[in-house]
């Protein structure tokens, strides 16, 4: 292949400042998309402030940085025109010698990913910020012109297939969830609310509305929104803590087994069981559902969240001006349906044992989406560093 030079992204890219521009489309930057329009994605949690003058400008060929999240590979080059928030990092190309496809390949490759996160700063990877000063010192492959728009045009070929795979995989995703909802659903549909959550549970305890301070040998863990989804409490993605932080968060009553955790927002309404090791507390965000074992059993309580009728209260009952909010209330007065708690374990073990084929294809799917990730992401990185040679490969 012709040869290359490593050169520093400031003298690619420059900082701009453009702001002031309230009638452009609102974009974002996704992992997997870059930047893309935000009104194409129905993911996104965050909602868009009425006063947008701050947010910045962005033109076609201009690289776009979460500040936040680079170190996951949160950025891109944009095809688009539109406007983002002033949290993100806008660059403009300060050179005649790129490719902005080949730029968007080469910056979102798993080395240049890993320089973002060295570089990046901040006490735990929840606050890590990436700043242009630390990622213009950051060194690029760069060949020549031509030889950028030919390693674009292999991968926009090769990729395209991945691609393909993975949109066909996450559309079956989408549509397994879709009749998970519909089992649920039906399993409440012809129920009448004749109850409350408060009145299911011996108490509702809020968080503290701090974040943890982070200890990285502690032992227990702040569950965090992340920690929950989709009904199930997911291990490790809290933040891990002492023992004296555990038990100063858990003044409030601390989670047991039979108890349910509920996220207040990003996303709200997201519910799951107390892991049957409960050496946990509650983070930022989440609400602990203290349940009355004479009255609910918890797993029913669940699944009656992600029921219909419960999502629907919650969106509407929702607040927030950039992120949809669950206040304290709200959750506590949730109109929901009790019966005999014999009724209550007859319905939870059927929905078991209806959504647990549905489960392992989701499960299926969603491994053979990250495989095909990570297939995507090693041909990129083996491309821009010259492991593959476009030119006999095409």
């Amino acid at each position: 292949m012709t040869a290359t030079r490593d050169i520093r992204l400031k003298y690619l890219y420059a900082p701009s400042g453009e702001a002031n521009h309230p009638s452009e489309e609102v974009l974002s930057v996704y992992r997997d998309h870059g930047v893309i329009p935000k009104s194409s994605r129905s993911d996104n949690f965050n909602k868009t402030p009425e006063n947008v003058e701050r947010y910045l400008l962005v033109r076609p060929g201009d690289l776009v940085v979460n500040r936040m999240k680079a170190w996951q590979g949160s950025l891109g080059v944009s095809d688009y025109r539109g406007i983002v928030s002033g949290d993100y990092e806008v660059l403009r190309p300060a050179a005649d010698s790129i490719s902005g496809r080949y730029m968007h390949y080469a910056l979102r490759s798993r080395h240049m990913v890993g320089e973002y996160r060295v570089r990046s700063t901040g006490i735990r990877p929840s606050q890590w910020r990436l700043y242009w000063d630390q990622m213009g010192d950051i060194r690029i492959p760069l060949p020549p012109l031509e030889t950028q728009e030919q390693i674009a045009a292999y991968l926009d070929c090769e990729t395209a297939q991945i691609d393909t795979l993975i949109t066909e995989q996450q559309q079956l995703v989408g549509m397994l969830r879709d009749r998970r909802r519909a089992v649920v659903t039906f399993a409440f549909s012809e129920q009448k609310p004749n109850s409350r959550i408060d009145a299911a549970c011996l108490d509702v305890v809020d968080c503290p509305h701090t974040t943890p301070d982070a200890d990285e040998n502690g032992s227990y863990e702040a569950v965090r929104t992340a920690s929950v989804r989709d009904g199930r409490y997911r291990p490790g993605l809290g933040i891990p803590v002492s023992k004296n932080t555990w038990l100063e968060r858990n003044r409030g009553g601390a989670p047991e087994m039979g108890d349910v955790l509920l996220t207040r927002e990003a996303p709200a309404g997201e519910a799951c069981m107390v892991p049957e090791t409960p050496d946990v507390c509650l983070g930022q965000r989440m609400v602990l559902l203290k349940t009355n074992p004479e009255r609910t059993f918890g797993e029913f309580l669940v699944w009656q969240i992600y029921a219909d009728p419960v999502k629907e209260f919650f969106i509407s009952t929702a607040n927030g001006s950039t992120v949809s909010n669950l206040r304290l209330p709200v959750i506590r007065k949730t109109p929901i349906w009790l019966p005999s708690l014999t009724e209550q374990h007859r319905i939870s073990a059927r929905l078991d044992e209806q959504t647990a084929r549905i489960d392992t294809l989701i499960a299926e799917s969603e491994r053979l989406i990250e495989l095909s990730r990570e297939r995507r992401a090693a041909l990129i990185t083996a491309a821009v560093t010259g492991q593959i040679d476009v030119q006999q490969e095409s």
